[in-house]
């Protein structure tokens, strides 16, 4: 968490803004959370120990943290939008109809990214991956549905 502190406040004093009270609690409940959460569970959160936390104080700090590459903005099929703390590996299948976010664990999928890295004389801190597609009940829920009903993906049928 030191790392990414670091760079969120170089990021604010580059761009002329402080590291406030606010803007740091933010941060920590922020980071310490694993999962993806909505500005709007974030805010639920903030104001258990800071009532005076504005939602729109909310939606700028993440907007910082996202600039300052934090924090990782996920936009749902449904139109949500979550975020989640950076990482320093990341790769994952996001189904684009019911939003379902699927970990890729795959040591051969690392051991690409760095080669490709190697390849380019690119030296890799981190990466980040998202694959865009329809998940395995998806794609059953839409070549099992009745006869004459339409869903809107039919066209994204795989390949």
């Amino acid at each position: 968490m030191q790392e990414s502190l670091k760079s969120f406040h170089s990021y604010l004093t580059h761009n002329n803004l402080k590291l406030t009270k606010q803007r740091m609690l933010i941060f920590k409940v922020f980071m310490s959370g694993q999962d993806e959460m909505s500005p709007e569970d974030l805010l639920n959160i903030v104001q258990d120990v800071d009532e005076g936390i504005s939602r729109s104080t909310i939606y700028r700090t993440l907007k910082h943290l996202h600039s300052a590459g934090i924090a990782r903005c996920i936009h749902r099929g449904d139109g949500t939008t979550y975020y989640e703390p950076m990482g320093d590996q990341s790769c994952r299948m996001i189904c684009e109809r019911c939003g379902r976010t699927i970990p890729i664990k795959n040591p051969y999928f690392e051991c690409i990214q760095k080669e490709t890295a190697r390849q380019q004389g690119f030296t890799l801190f981190r990466y980040q991956c998202v694959i865009h597609g329809l998940c395995s009940a998806c794609i059953e829920q839409e070549y099992t549905a009745p006869p004459g009903t339409t869903t809107h993906s039919k066209q994204r049928r795989p390949a």
